[in-house]
């Protein structure tokens, strides 16, 4: 076959495409050669180290076909899109020129200020500065890694959109979200996951255990910046070994080991049951070490496994809890004290003891109450046991009430599904 100079190649595809107000030109090519297809359109058939041209846009590949016509261009081999700062490679394409898109697939490959994403198929609009990524989708950017089956880069904005088996990683604190829709921003380390969103952080406990974070939500959003703090809302459920919530909104702040929990939030931890309008949690090494429960605060706890209907009680304005090992160490009521413990004689029950007073403050040994100190206004009151046999509720106290729907990791992570995750 003939060889043609690189200016042969030029003049011919300039006049085929003068009419365009952007001509597609062909900068390099080893070898060329033409024909006309039987629908009566001419292509140019271009081998080797082939390069085109059109505006800001260069196209490299190892051999191409020009169907002049529809101004399409098929590539084949080591196919390379760049446009300013964005490059994109594939094993083959096509670029469109009246439209300035690419469409490519095959070890897919686009890069874009600190953002690498990876797929199967993609499609890169040019002009409008967007790609469309398809099948075994992954994003790396400066904090996260994200796989989807679908998404959509924005480069503008640094915005990625995530559509299907959605999962951001954040390497640094080991935490996965998982959902079906996810929005991400890399420029201000912002995601928000509205379809499905669950969280996974798997990490090890001071004694060297397996600690595992779930919650569940219907909208999860994560800043990664310098305020590390993570948003679920609505209908969220917490599983953390024996730390377990359910609430309308919670704020973690990663970098403070603190847990801020809103409206009409539940805390389990171990045998107790707290309840009030805001509850914080305080965390040292992944071990609850304090709690504090604001406005209609309420602690409830098993007095002892053999007396199923029997729970110590605490109500107050605020109630501080201080923990060590795991075990609750000491209990503040402040305002509106008001403490039911039951007695235990030899292990037989033996009554129950009502005190109030402005400040209850409770020490416990191995999580039972051990001593109780009670200042200002202070009221108390013992029920025999033959009293308290007859109806043991009865002397509940106000605004008792026994949550059922504690949560746990399958609650949020069902067992088939959690396996398909981590795969």
């Amino acid at each position: 076959m003939k060889k043609f100079s690189p200016l042969f190649f030029l003049l011919c595809f300039t006049a085929a495409l003068h009419a365009q107000q952007e001509p597609v030109i062909l900068e390099n090519a080893n070898i060329f050669s033409g024909k006309r297809l039987e629908n009566g359109e001419d292509i140019r058939q271009l081998d080797g180290n082939v390069k085109f041209r059109q505006g800001n846009v260069r196209v490299w590949c190892d051999k191409a076909v020009q169907f002049l016509r529809s101004n399409e261009i098929e590539l084949m081999g080591n196919v390379k899109v760049v446009r300013d700062t964005v490059t994109l490679t594939a094993r083959k394409g096509r670029y469109f020129g009246n439209e300035k898109i690419a469409a490519c697939e095959g070890a897919v490959k686009l890069q874009s200020k600190g953002v690498t994403i990876y797929s199967e198929f993609a499609t890169y609009f040019t002009e409008q500065k967007r790609a469309e990524f398809q099948k075994n989708v992954r994003v790396v950017d400066s904090t996260s890694v994200i796989y989807s089956d679908r998404l959509t880069y924005h480069e503008k904005e640094r915005k990625s959109i995530a559509v299907s088996n959605v999962r951001i990683i954040n390497p640094s604190d080991n935490i996965t979200m998982f959902g079906e829709y996810l929005e991400h921003f890399d420029s201000t380390r912002y995601s928000k996951m509205t379809q499905n969103p669950r969280l996974m952080q798997i990490d090890t406990s001071a004694n060297g255990e397996i600690d595992t974070l779930a919650v569940k939500s219907i909208v999860m959003e994560s800043f990664d910046d310098s305020s590390k703090k993570l948003l679920a809302t609505d209908s969220v459920m917490i599983a953390r070994g024996n730390l377990s919530a359910r609430c309308g909104f919670v704020r973690f702040l990663r970098a403070a080991d603190r847990i801020e929990l809103y409206t009409s939030p539940v805390v389990w931890y171990n045998e107790n049951q707290v309840t009030g309008d805001t509850i914080l949690l305080y965390l040292e090494k992944n071990r609850l070490k304090k709690a504090f429960i604001k406005t209609r605060a309420f602690v409830l706890s098993q007095s002892d496994s053999n007396s199923a209907d029997r729970y110590n009680q605490l109500s107050g304005r605020m109630i501080e809890l201080t923990f060590k090992n795991n075990k609750l160490q000491e209990t503040k009521v402040e305002r509106n004290a008001t403490s039911l413990y039951f007695l235990y004689d030899d292990n037989e029950p033996n009554g129950a003891n009502k005190i109030s007073g402005d400040y209850i403050t409770m020490t416990f040994d191995a999580g039972k109450p051990n001593t109780i100190y009670v200042r200002s206004g202070i009221e108390g009151q013992y029920y025999p046991e033959n009293v308290v046999l007859q109806d043991v509720k009865k002397y509940n106290l106000d605004g008792f009430f026994l949550q059922e729907n504690r949560p746990t990791f399958y609650t949020v992570f069902p067992k088939k599904e959690n396996a398909r995750s981590n795969k």
